[in-house]
């Protein structure tokens, strides 16, 4: 933002009287001596400094309209990055139709309205010849699928502002199913061996890995090893010995063992099925 001509004028001016030698030049010896009560307004090195300050005011006005137009010019271009599709997904608005800006090129809301936000969760990747998006609502701070009207919608909305020639897969799933069975030495005196804490009933390792899975970012990947430190961070929990694990997506019908350390959910989510079974507790 440019500044006032008084502003550059009084920078120029405080510079000056606090340089040596224009001081010794001047006879300045006064060490509070000013620049109003050293100079006339109507003496020549005012009247110059004046003019100085006025022209650099002009600069920096005509700057400051060059890069407000560079501005305008750099949002009327779309950056198609994976992290714009991102942003992009999460303000669509349930129910809202799209405007052409034609000064910016693209489709836009009128109107922003946060309460018709209906996508929560989102997760993009690039493949290449196509970008993949999977989105998801919320309940309950969990991830939930789009109901159908909404994923058409959003479907819609998306292959409206996206990059003309880009390939986009759109999903909205159910929470892929993971059994994990492990065998988990317990502290009796805090863990039963049906894996209740004594001192107030719950069960805190089938907690632990349900707070570990909801904290996967969406499109994350589930990993076993930080699966069993959550579940060695357990009071009570003496050791793990994680034996196999098993996954799928809502819409597979039988489940696949997870043979390396990572499993990257089809629905970008996770949600655990049969751990009051599949957990052992020992002492």
């Amino acid at each position: 933002m440019a500044r006032t001509i008084q502003e550059i004028k009084k920078t120029m001016t405080d510079r000056f009287m606090a340089d040596q030698t224009l001081r010794s030049a001047y006879g300045i010896t006064e060490e509070n001596a000013t620049w109003d009560n050293t100079f006339s307004t109507v003496s020549i090195e005012n009247t110059l400094i004046y003019t100085v300050a006025a022209c650099a005011y002009a600069l920096e006005v005509m700057f400051d309209a060059f890069r407000h137009e560079v501005d305008e010019r750099i949002n009327a271009n779309i950056v198609p990055t994976v992290r714009w599709y991102y942003s992009s997904a999460l303000a669509f608005q349930y129910g809202d139709r799209l405007v052409y800006d034609p000064e910016k090129y693209q489709f836009r809301y009128p109107v922003y309205d946060a309460s018709k936000q209906l996508v929560k969760y989102v997760a993009v990747k690039d493949r290449g010849g196509s970008i993949q998006i999977l989105a998801s609502g919320d309940k309950g701070g969990f991830p939930v699928p789009l109901t159908e009207d909404a994923l058409s919608a959003f479907k819609s909305y998306m292959n409206s502002i996206k990059i003309a020639g880009v390939i986009l897969s759109i999903h909205s799933m159910k929470a892929d199913d993971i059994r994990i069975n492990a065998i988990i030495t317990v502290d009796p005196m805090v863990i039963n061996t049906a894996g209740i804490r004594l001192s107030d009933g719950s069960k805190p390792v089938i907690n632990a890995i349900n707070r570990y899975l909801n904290h996967i970012e969406y499109g994350g990947n589930f990993n076993k090893t930080k699966l069993v430190d959550a579940i060695q961070n357990v009071e009570g929990v003496i050791d793990v010995e994680l034996g196999e694990c098993k996954a799928k997506a809502a819409t597979a019908a039988d489940y696949n063992v997870i043979k390396n350390n990572n499993y990257t959910a089809l629905s970008g989510c996770f949600m655990a099925n049969g751990l009051e079974t599949s957990l052992t507790y020992v002492v």
